[in-house]
C-alpha cells in the first residue's frame, strides 16, 4: 500500500543507470528504487545473454548503449562498484560530464547508508 501512495508524491526522482547486474548492483539498485526517490532507467552489462532482460523493473543494455540511453531518459547519474563489471573509457567519461550525467564508482565493501550518503552527496553538489 505504501508503494501506491508513492505514485502522488510530488518529489522528483533522480533518474540513475547502474553499470552491471552482479550481486552488489542488485541490491544497491533495490534498496534505491525502495527509498521512492529513485527511478531505475537501465542496466549495463557486456554478456549478450542478458541483453534487454528485466532486472527490477528495467532492461538491460549493452555497454555500447550507454551514453544514448544517459541522454534519452535524462539520466542524473550513473552507478558502479570498483572492480565489477565494464567500465567506462574516459571518452565515455566525458561525454557523460557534458551531458551533466553524474558518475559514481563505489567500493564494494562500505555500507548501504553509506552507499546512500555518497550518491546523495553527489547527486547535491550541482543542485
Amino acid at each position: 500500500m505504501l508503494s501506491w501512495f508513492r505514485r502522488f508524491k510530488k518529489t522528483e526522482l533522480k533518474h540513475l543507470i547502474v553499470i552491471d547486474t552482479g550481486y552488489h548492483s542488485h541490491q544497491l539498485s533495490k534498496a534505491l528504487l525502495n527509498s521512492g526517490r529513485y527511478a531505475m532507467v537501465a542496466y549495463i552489462d557486456e554478456e549478450p545473454w542478458n541483453h534487454l532482460n528485466l532486472m527490477n523493473g528495467a532492461r538491460i543494455h549493452y555497454p555500447s548503449e550507454l551514453q544514448a540511453l544517459a541522454e534519452k531518459h535524462r539520466v542524473d547519474v550513473v552507478i558502479k562498484f570498483a572492480g565489477e563489471g565494464w567500465h567506462p573509457d574516459k571518452g565515455c567519461l566525458s561525454a557523460l560530464e557534458k551531458m551533466r550525467v553524474k558518475y559514481i564508482c563505489l567500493e564494494p565493501g562500505i555500507t548501504q547508508e553509506d552507499q546512500f550518503r555518497i550518491i546523495a552527496q553527489q547527486l547535491s553538489v550541482d543542485d
